[in-house]
């Protein structure tokens, strides 16, 4: 039988983790700028965590900000096409992503979705299971090769790249890895800058000027990527990585392939979504455990009866339960995207409240998953509130991975990815804190600032 965290513990026995501190006063323009520029965090309003909607002015029109279950479910999936993205995440995405599924509308946002659906359906994810097993093993020995307190958020950087690279690349032949890698650090350290310019409501089309670095990293990625595209087309079998399913994929209704153009901002945005949020969930996980030994310990236990001193196989990962519960609870207290724009193209509503055409919707991930009416000790780390006893029954609860139609299509990819280096990073290590305060910043997702410097030593 699998372990578990049935602890029944008492709240004073929960460990209670770094918060984003929440306005309580009203902040004029600047101060919302200067907030924004710093750590857009800082300027979701405590009461947020209490109610559910408020709403107020800003430069001409109206700001709902949003916190609870119904009235996420209501734009993301009862109203989905009174609302789009908002331009400043598109402005910010668009460059670098292209017209990719993450930021794509309407007709071409259908074509692709229905088109990559079937990339990721369990028994091909499976596949990719022997990649994240050796990904997590040399997780573990980097993270016990260093000397001193290590920054876990560098390592997991690196461990979830070399899982996507070779799942998008298996053979890497004509790829000059460490290259392209560099040119999506920049491309992603260029989304995640804010500027001021960025707080000023512009149209959805007006361009955002990237730096020469940017353009240039932009460049070799794309580059690089038809490349990949072109050699790969001339096999007469594309292969059976994501790429090769990229290759192959057709639109069920329609039998239309996926553009060259379409695949590339695809690789794009595969490297992006799926490297950077899983990074951010074992981080975050890893700083929780390394403040709860009994978590650890009964983690510890749980890989020790699935895979022993081996690895786990497709076949094993549905017995880490506690290693997913571990997962989804920091993914709930620390969401990698905490905060999501739409902006409303019609009028609509929200909960049988009106919303006028050009209203802004800031929906809270962060508020909603610490909402003191929807959580039992929101504020406290809690793996087992995910056991099937006590998990939330409502979709709209808990929002790591969206909802509604746009929810993200490598979910299961990333939490089968996260259990596995979880586990096998704790069955070989022991983590404990290195620092005090830990802040947790928004630069497109929410990552602790500074990086995470945790104590690893060989259990």
């Amino acid at each position: 039988m699998t372990p578990s965290l049935a602890l029944a513990r008492p709240p004073h026995a929960l460990f209670e983790p770094a918060r984003a501190p929440g306005l309580t006063r009203p902040i004029s323009l600047i101060e919302t700028a200067r907030l924004m520029r710093r750590n857009p965090m800082a300027i979701l309003p405590e009461a947020l965590f209490e109610t559910t909607r408020l709403s107020g002015p800003y430069l001409g029109r109206r700001v709902h900000e949003v916190s609870g279950a119904a009235e996420m479910k209501s734009i993301l999936q009862d109203n989905v096409a009174a609302w789009r993205k908002s331009p400043l995440i598109l402005r910010m995405l668009t460059p670098i992503l292209g017209d990719s599924i993450l930021t794509a509308h309407g007709e071409s946002w259908r074509r692709q979705r229905m088109t990559l659906q079937p990339a990721f359906l369990k028994r091909r994810i499976d596949r990719f299971v022997p990649i994240m097993a050796q990904a997590g093993c040399d997780a573990a020995q980097a993270l016990l090769g260093a000397s001193g307190p290590v920054d876990v958020h560098g390592v997991m950087n690196d461990t979830t790249f070399s899982v996507i690279e070779q799942a998008l690349f298996s053979d890497g032949e004509g790829f000059d890895r460490s290259e392209v890698r560099a040119a999506i650090e920049v491309l992603l350290e260029e989304i995640g800058r804010m500027r001021y310019s960025d707080l000023i409501p512009s149209p959805e089309w007006t361009p955002r000027l990237m730096g020469l670095g940017a353009l240039k990293a932009r460049g070799v990625f794309r580059a690089a990527a038809d490349a990949q595209i072109r050699r790969r087309r001339a096999l007469t079998d594309p292969g059976e990585d994501l790429l090769g399913l990229l290759l192959s994929a057709r639109d069920e209704e329609t039998g239309a392939a996926l553009s060259d153009r379409d695949i590339r901002d695809t690789l794009m945005t595969f490297i992006a979504a799926g490297h950077e949020t899983t990074a951010i969930a074992l981080t975050w996980a890893l700083y929780l455990i390394s403040h709860d030994e009994a978590c650890q310990d009964a983690l510890r236990a749980e890989a020790d009866a699935v895979f022993g001193a081996g690895q786990p196989d497709a076949q094993a990962v549905p017995k880490l339960v506690l290693a997913r519960q571990v997962i989804e609870e920091a993914m709930r207290l620390f969401p990698p995207a905490p905060i999501l724009g739409r902006r409303a193209v019609a009028d609509t509503e929200i909960c049988g409240e009106p919303v006028r055409k050009g209203d802004v919707a800031l929906l809270a991930f962060y508020c909603l998953h610490r909402h003191r009416a929807l959580w039992e000790h929101p504020d406290h780390f809690d793996p087992d509130r995910w056991s099937p006893q006590r998990r939330p029954r409502d979709r709209y609860q808990f929002l790591a991975f969206g909802g509604g139609p746009r929810a993200c299509i490598g979910a299961q990819f990333a939490l089968q990815e996260a259990a596995i280096v979880l586990s096998l990073i704790v069955s070989r290590t022991r983590v404990a804190p290195a620092h005090g305060e830990v802040e947790p910043v928004m630069q497109v997702t929410l990552r602790p600032k500074g990086g995470m410097r945790l104590k690893v030593e060989a259990r």
